[in-house]
C-alpha cells in the first residue's frame, strides 16, 4: 500500500495543451489530467487497450520497494492504488484511469510540441537506454504459456548471459501522446505504428547499440506507450500516414522527445556518441581473448598503457569515421547484402590505407579483432 510518506513532493502544474489538458510532476509521478473527453490507446496492465472514458493518464518512477512488489506480481493491485491517490491529489472527476511505470528519473522527462494550422501533436516522454536497449527481432529470453513463464532452454551460456535483465537501473521508453483532433480507433493504430518507428530513428540517430545482439536498438524491452485524441474536437482527422502532415508531427515530437530525455537522463548525445570505442561496444567483444592474441601483453602496466592510447585517440572524429565505415561492411555482410570476400578486402583496404599512423596503431589491432570475429 502506498503510505502519504511515500509521496514527497505535492504536485505542480508544468504545462498545458492546447485543449487545455493539464500536465502535472511530483517526485515519482507524471500526469495529465484531461479537459475533455478524450479516446486512446494505452499500453497498460491498468485500463489497457483502446478506451474512451479515461480522466487522466500517467508515467509513474518505480521506487526499489515497488519493484519488489511488481516482481511477487502486485502490479494491478498497487497501479489501482496509485490511481486512486492521483484521483484524490488533483480532485480528479473519477479514478479511471491508465498509466505506464519506469525505472528511468520522471524529472529527466521532455516535451515536444509540433504545430501546424490548428492541429497540435504533444509528446511527453522520459528514456533509458543504456542497460535495455534491443532491436526487434533479438533473442529473448523467457515465454508464457497458460499464465506460467518460463526460461527458454535453447540460449546458449553467452545468449542467456546477454538477456539478463536488471530490474534497477533505468532502461524504459514511455511516451505519452495527445492530439488535439479527433481520431477514431484505426487512426490511433496508425499513429502507434508511426509513433513506434520515430523511436527506431531516435535510437538509430544516435547509433544507440542493442544489449543483446550485435544490431542498433530499435526500443528497449519494458517501452511503453499512450496516444489520446479528442472527441469533442471538430477537427475529424481520418486520414494518418507519414506522407501526411500529422504523420510527421508525431514522428517528430516522439523523435526529439526521445532524443531529449536521453542526453538529460544517460548523456547519450550525439557527442558522447562521437567514439569509436562506444561506436565497437556493440559486438560484444572479449577483451581478455584480444588482448592475448593480439596485443600480446606481458603485464598488467602494459594492458593499462594500451587501453589509455586506446582511449587518447578513440573521440578523434577522423578515426571515429575510419572505424563507422568498417562498422557499415559488417553491418552489411551480417544480413547479407555484401560478400565476406568483398568485405574483408574492403575493410582489409581501409585498415592498410587509412589507419596506417603510428598513434592509431592500438584502433588498428582491435579492428583487426572485430573483423576476423564478425567476418567469418
Amino acid at each position: 500500500m502506498i503510505r502519504k510518506d511515500d509521496i514527497k513532493e505535492d504536485f505542480k502544474l508544468i504545462s498545458k495543451t492546447i485543449n487545455q489538458d493539464e500536465i502535472y510532476l511530483n517526485n515519482d509521478s507524471i500526469v495529465v489530467k484531461f479537459s475533455s473527453k478524450k479516446n486512446g490507446i494505452v499500453t497498460s496492465w491498468l485500463n489497457g487497450g483502446y478506451k474512451e472514458d479515461l480522466t487522466a493518464v500517467f508515467n509513474h518512477q518505480l521506487s526499489q520497494k515497488n519493484i519488489d512488489k511488481y516482481y511477487n506480481g502486485g502490479i494491478l493491485r498497487f497501479l489501482e492504488k496509485l490511481s486512486a491517490d492521483f484521483t484524490r491529489q488533483l480532485n480528479l472527476k473519477n479514478d479511471k484511469l491508465s498509466g505506464m511505470v519506469t525505472s528511468a528519473d520522471i524529472k529527466k522527462y521532455s516535451i515536444a510540441i509540433e504545430r501546424y494550422d490548428k492541429i497540435e501533436v504533444l509528446a511527453i516522454t522520459t528514456a533509458g537506454a543504456r542497460v535495455n536497449s534491443v532491436s526487434a527481432g533479438d533473442k529473448g529470453s523467457y515465454y508464457e504459456l497458460n499464465g506460467e513463464y518460463k526460461l527458454d532452454s535453447k540460449l546458449n551460456s553467452k545468449e542467456a548471459n546477454l538477456n539478463k535483465i536488471d530490474f534497477k537501473k533505468p532502461g524504459t521508453i514511455n511516451t505519452i501522446i495527445l492530439i488535439n483532433g479527433k481520431l477514431d480507433e484505426s487512426a490511433l493504430l496508425l499513429c502507434e505504428m508511426i509513433a513506434v518507428e520515430a523511436k527506431a530513428v531516435a535510437l538509430r540517430e544516435l547509433m544507440i547499440s542493442s544489449n543483446y545482439s550485435n544490431e542498433i536498438g530499435t526500443g528497449t524491452g519494458t517501452d511503453g506507450i499512450a496516444i489520446f485524441s479528442n472527441l469533442e474536437s471538430e477537427n475529424y482527422i481520418e486520414n494518418i500516414s507519414k506522407h501526411a502532415k500529422i504523420g510527421e508531427m508525431i514522428g517528430r515530437c516522439v523523435t526529439q522527445s526521445i532524443k531529449d530525455s536521453l542526453a538529460k537522463l544517460q548523456w547519450l548525445t550525439p557527442t558522447y556518441q562521437l567514439n569509436a570505442l562506444v561506436r565497437l561496444d556493440r559486438f560484444k567483444m572479449n577483451l581478455d581473448e584480444f588482448y592475448n592474441e593480439y596485443v600480446c601483453v606481458k603485464s598488467e602496466k602494459e594492458k593499462k598503457e594500451f587501453i589509455l592510447s586506446l582511449m587518447k585517440i578513440s573521440k578523434n572524429p577522423e578515426l571515429v569515421g575510419y572505424v563507422s565505415m568498417i562498422i557499415h561492411i559488417i553491418d552489411q555482410y551480417r544480413v547479407g547484402l555484401l560478400s565476406k570476400k568483398a568485405s574483408l578486402k574492403v575493410s582489409n583496404s581501409i585498415l592498410k590505407r587509412h589507419l596506417n599512423r603510428d598513434e592509431w596503431f592500438s584502433m588498428k589491432l582491435l579492428l583487426k579483432y572485430v573483423i576476423d570475429n564478425q567476418i567469418q
